[in-house]
């Protein structure tokens, strides 16, 4: 087939073609919102968007670099969590990713394409990153190029095939979703808690202790940064809203496991308290002369709410592990094992 569009996932037939072929934007898709899109489109799932967030375990995920840039939203193992993000919720899928400096790039590059537009073909988007997680919609063989989405917006931008993977970094990676089978909802939700304790207490050993810290450490790091004053304003602030929504989406999740255990009613307690916390932090976010300026009052309130903020986390942690001793208990050193 020389051309497929997939209208529906585009979800308006009035769509906008960008003019240019290499456009690119600087927005914060994340892996959930592109994943959550097409899982609405196929009819996968009916559940809100932080009920996906919080069963994939995706939101309980907090990294930031050195430096509080954006490129600390995107900042883990790309291959093994989002693999294990689709199988939580009964998804099949098949991935891959590398550098677009090796030598074999081309060839992968050539593949990707194939195995992008045979997922069009059985009407299903496929995830790929092109300097954030993007759906791809659709593609012309006449004009060699992809259609691609923003996980959540409706401008269509033409990508040419021998532009996949061509990013900012020298990073490439897609994904494409095969099928979907029925899981045991409540299983699932238990066993995202338990991977919260894991992503709180362990550091992603793809990425460098130098350069990138994890879980309850990143507190230290925000901190520590913007005592410094070492800092993009726009950037810093991008990465305290992302993880503000995704500690709302945590809150909002959680709400609805009081069943899971006694203990529960704890965790949904602490995750509140920290949404409100992090809401705190955005007010101060808005006050964008003091934000952009560092004026030291701005600076030291979110520097005070970053410290409450990692009291509060650790004690939903601590809930999370009173919940279900006897299984986290099980698994020793490796919590994250399932």
């Amino acid at each position: 087939m020389a051309t497929r569009e997939l209208l529906d996932l585009i979800q308006s037939p009035y769509a906008q073609y960008s003019a240019g072929e290499h456009a690119s934007w600087h927005g914060m898709g994340s892996y959930t919102d592109a994943m959550y899109r097409i899982l609405v489109h196929k009819q996968w799932t009916n559940f809100p968007r932080h009920m996906i967030a919080g069963m994939t375990a995706s939101g309980f995920r907090l990294v930031v670099d050195q430096h509080l840039t954006i490129e600390s939203i995107s900042a883990y193992n790309w291959m093994a969590e989002n693999f294990v993000a689709a199988d939580f919720i009964g998804v099949t899928a098949s991935q891959a990713a590398g550098f677009s400096f090796e030598p074999t790039f081309s060839l992968y590059q050539k593949q990707a394409v194939l195995d992008i537009k045979a997922s069009i073909d059985r009407g299903v988007g496929a995830i790929l990153w092109h300097d954030q997680f993007v759906v791809c919609v659709g593609y012309d063989d006449l004009e060699k190029v992809l259609y691609i989405c923003e996980s959540e917006g409706r401008e269509v931008f033409r990508l040419p095939y021998d532009s996949f993977g061509q990013n900012s970094t020298p990073y490439w990676y897609y994904q494409v979703l095969e099928s979907h089978q029925t899981v045991d909802m409540w299983e699932v939700c238990k066993e995202s808690l338990i991977q919260a304790v894991y992503k709180w207490e362990t550091h992603d050993y793809m990425l460098p202790p130098r350069d990138y810290t994890c879980g309850a450490a990143a507190y230290s790091t925000i901190a520590a940064v913007l005592q410094s004053g070492v800092y993009d304003t726009d950037q810093a602030a991008i990465v305290l809203r992302y993880y503000a929504k995704s500690r709302q989406d945590i809150a909002s999740y959680v709400t609805g496991l009081g069943h899971l255990s006694d203990q529960m009613v704890h965790v949904m307690r602490e995750y509140v308290s920290l949404s409100d916390l992090y809401s705190e932090i955005i007010e101060m976010l808005e006050h964008s002369i003091w934000w952009n300026t560092k004026e030291p009052g701005c600076v030291q309130r979110v520097i005070a709410l970053i410290h409450q903020a990692k009291e509060t986390e650790q004690r939903a942690i601590d809930a999370i592990k009173h919940a279900f001793p006897e299984t986290i208990g099980n698994r020793f050193e490796d919590i994250g094992l399932r």
